[in-house]
């Protein structure tokens, strides 16, 4: 196992270039045994690399910024849509109900029979027969009731 450890160090230490360079020139890594040339190149590397960066963020921050106005631009108008159709449908509601309660007020002042209303609520033309009940008869009675005052429960309403 002693020799598992010492033959890793001995590769990893072969694998870094930089350190047998440092000591074979008698330079550190910094910079200061360095030619200007490359110290140079690499440091417009790096301001390149920066600006590059500083210019993307500055791209992200106003894509960002439009995405968000965006959005607060869609919720503003969805409400505002939302709103206006919850109030046309509370004053269509509200209409509706004023023409129901007039249709009921005008049905009930009518100068006619209980039974004469009857027939107008029901449909005559509708089938007489449903399934096994034959319905005709109470049709009839219906129509022979209609217009005559002198009925059993023929009140003018």
């Amino acid at each position: 196992m002693a020799n598992d450890y010492s033959s890793s160090d001995e590769l990893h230490d072969s694998q870094s270039p930089g350190a047998e360079r440092s000591h074979a020139d008698g330079a550190d890594r910094t910079g200061a045994g360095a030619t200007s040339d490359g110290s140079e190149a690499i440091r417009k590397w790096q301001e390149r690399r920066e600006a590059e960066i500083a210019e993307r963020d500055e791209a992200d921050a106003a894509a960002k910024q439009r995405l968000q106005d965006e959005a607060v631009k869609h919720i503003d108008d969805f409400y505002e849509v939302y709103s206006k159709k919850k109030q046309q449908q509370v004053e269509q509601a509200r209409r509706e109900a004023e023409e129901f309660l007039q249709q009921r007020d005008a049905f009930f002042e009518q100068d006619n029979t209980v039974w004469d209303r009857v027939l107008q609520l029901i449909n005559t033309e509708d089938a007489d027969v449903l399934g096994d009940r034959d319905r005709s008869k109470f049709k009839d009675i219906l129509l022979r009731l209609k217009g005559q005052e002198q009925v059993p429960g023929a009140a003018r309403g």
